[in-house]
């Protein structure tokens, strides 16, 4: 490799490139690392591909070059992680461009590098040289976005009792970091929209996109009590390219000038560069958006005769006029204009006349792409091309030195004096020609000067009606923010009214049963009881709930089975005069309700009849029926007395036989 004095090294660069193996094969890719610092160089012949993502890690280098970025990933998928796991300062360059690549070889040449084709140490070299001198695009496979969400770090779950206190708690987490992640991002400065979902107590989740670059927002992915957080870039649908040193190319202008000034720009490739279209736009704000978007070389107009204010841009720029000849159809215009879309007929009919213009010179430049030698600017032969040249002239022209481009004036001999005259005179008309060029720019600078002066007095009423607008606007605003406000406080106030109304009717029904079972009990038509449907936890709890089972009420269980000590133990506490059931219960669990003191009655012993949807049983048959439970409880506690004391007397006999066998047993000598 040659290295050539006065190359620009802003800082550490890597020069990348593919050794031996793969991305998308089995064996393994190791690379060639070439590394270029104001401290030296470093040459690492074969690394593999972990130890070159480590090393990027640990010294964060400016840029890492690669002649193509497939060669470090083996699709699309994997080249995203790769850049996700890149430090933020690091740029990874396709030194060959973007989306049309450049043969490596071509550009090393024009740019006076020389490697061994064959070396990928070489190959690497010179990607790093290359991209110190600003050669080469930048991936980018991320948005100047940022996604951030907040959300719940475990599932409240189905719960029991404490379930909607625990949800509260996970869901207020959530709130709680939700604003403190909007007030970071405030005082950040940075814009984003922020979208929650509500829940009981706090937030479900939240997401905010924010318009800045992941690097710029400083908030990391992590979790805190209740809640996490993800902080992830926001992909493109596919790669970027940007230039690596920003060119300003040729362009071709289509100007459609009028009330309304529409101003389209193309590039030399038929490239859309931008398109704007403005009713404050004179010829110096026209000329001066054309100045910051590239090097004007055709100034376009879709009529004819040509209009006076695209004659003057294009003397301002002593750019190629190009004029149709005639009016363009509206039908050619929208056909010219579909393909790069536009907003107003305006921008239509100023990207019809640039696409025209390009349209007439896209053959030459085609041309010129094949013909032009690769050690020359295309964009600079095309440029003399549209000035008048032929493409071997133009080449020509570019291919010579400075000392060459300027050819020796013609040797006269001694004896012809009239040369001398011949020279005097060619002088003098060229200082004709100038001062009249001279006179012109004077005029056309006056005439910029008087429309300046008139544009700035406009541009200082719009900006008091702005801001008079503006005004309006932050008023009408807040008071949209005001509503919006209110309008969710109302709709609040409506689920609570709505929540209430439910249960004030439940509670209306309840009241009605409460009054209509008094009254049957007053008139002596029975004695009610509060309905159970099945014997389980949750049916007695929800029972309870909504029945107000207390101590003393008769309990009517219409399904007995199912069922064990613990769901007997519900009815205990609650402290019941009776059960009575209408199937059969487990004699276990019969026994255990017994041993509580709580009456189990079969629907046979004590007979149930309905009145206005009240289950009743008759107070006789209840005490008749408790008092043969009773019975029934005295002679099972005296068996099982019974049985305690003969056990007792087993036990003892045991311990008495055990005795006497110790007693009988030979004392040894």
């Amino acid at each position: 490799m040659e290295r050539r004095r006065g190359d620009a090294i802003p800082g550490s660069i890597f020069g990348v490139d593919i050794a031996s193996g793969s991305p998308v094969s089995k064996q393994p890719p190791s690379y060639a690392l070439f590394i270029l610092s104001a401290e030296g160089e470093e040459r690492h012949p074969m690394i593999s591909r972990q130890k070159l993502i480590r090393m990027i890690r640990q010294r964060s280098p400016e840029m890492v070059a690669v002649d193509n970025v497939h060669e470090l990933a083996a699709d699309r998928a994997d080249l995203v992680r790769l850049l996700t796991q890149m430090p933020s300062g690091t740029r990874l360059v396709q030194v060959t461009g973007g989306e049309r690549a450049e043969p490596l070889a071509r550009l090393a040449r024009r740019h006076g590098i020389a490697f061994d084709r064959l070396d990928p140490m070489d190959e690497a070299e010179a990607c790093a040289r290359l991209a110190s001198r600003g050669v080469g695009s930048v991936v980018s496979a991320f948005e100047e976005q940022t996604w951030i969400k907040v959300s719940r770090r475990r599932s409240p779950g189905r719960g029991g009792w404490s379930q909607k206190r625990y949800t509260r708690k996970i869901h207020g987490s959530v709130k709680a970091l939700s604003r403190e992640v909007e007030e970071r991002l405030r005082e950040e400065g940075h814009q984003f929209t922020a979208r929650s979902v509500e829940g009981i107590g706090g937030y479900i989740r939240s997401e905010f996109v924010v318009e800045a670059d992941r690097s710029l927002v400083h908030l990391h992915s992590g979790y805190r009590g209740d809640a996490q957080i993800r902080v992830e870039g926001v992909e493109r649908p596919r790669l970027k390219f940007e230039p690596l040193r920003k060119r300003r190319g040729y362009i071709i202008a289509g100007i459609d000038p009028g009330t309304t000034t529409a101003i389209a720009a193309l590039d030399l490739e038929g490239e859309l560069v931008d398109l704007t279209s403005s009713r404050t736009m004179a010829t110096p704000e026209v000329i001066e958006w054309l100045s910051i978007r590239g090097k004007t070389l055709v100034v376009a107009t879709d009529v004819s005769p040509t209009p006076g204010a695209v004659e003057k841009v294009k003397r301002a720029f002593s750019a190629v006029l190009f004029s149709p000849g005639g009016d363009i159809s509206a039908e050619e215009k929208i056909a010219l204009a579909r393909e790069y879309g536009y907003r107003n007929d305006h921008e239509r009919d100023a990207l019809a006349a640039a696409a025209s213009a390009f349209k007439r010179y896209r053959n030459k430049f085609q041309q010129v792409e094949r013909k032009c030698p690769p050690d020359l600017d295309p964009e600079e032969v095309k440029a003399l091309v549209v000035r008048g040249l032929s493409i071997d002239q133009a080449i020509s022209r570019m291919a010579l030195s400075p000392a060459e481009e300027r050819p020796a004036p013609p040797q006269a001999p001694q004896e012809a004096p009239s040369s001398e005259d011949a020279d005097l005179s060619m002088q003098v008309a060229e200082n004709r020609r100038q001062q009249e060029q001279i006179r012109r720019l004077k005029e056309f600078v006056e005439e910029l000067k008087g429309e300046l002066a008139e544009e700035r007095a406009a541009r200082r009423r719009l900006e008091a009606k702005i801001e008079r607008l503006m005004d309006r606007s932050r008023r009408e605003i807040k008071r949209d923010q005001e509503i919006r406000i209110r309008e969710k406080e109302i709709e609040r106030l409506r689920g609570l009214l709505r929540q209430e109304r439910k249960t004030n009717r439940r509670l209306k029904a309840r009241l009605r049963r409460e009054k209509r079972a008094e009254e049957l009990e007053e008139e002596a038509v029975g004695r009610p009881t509060k309905e159970v449907a099945s014997f389980s936890r949750e049916a007695i709890l929800e029972a309870a709930e909504r029945l107000h089972i207390g101590k003393g009420d008769v309990i009517l269980l219409l399904d007995a089975s199912g069922g064990g000590p613990n769901t007997a133990d519900l009815l205990i506490e609650l402290g019941v005069e009776a059960v009575v059931v209408e199937t059969e219960m487990e004699p276990s669990v019969e026994g255990h309700l017994m041993d509580g003191g709580v009456p189990v009655l079969s629907s046979r012993e004590v007979p149930v009849r309905r009145v206005s949807g009240i289950a009743l049983v008759g107070p006789e048959d209840l005490e008749r029926a408790r008092a043969q439970w009773s019975e029934r409880k005295a002679v099972r506690d005296a068996r099982r007395k019974t049985e305690w004391l003969e056990g007792m007397i087993q036990e003892y006999r045991a311990e008495r036989r055990k005795d006497e066998r110790q007693r009988r047993r030979p004392s040894p000598e």
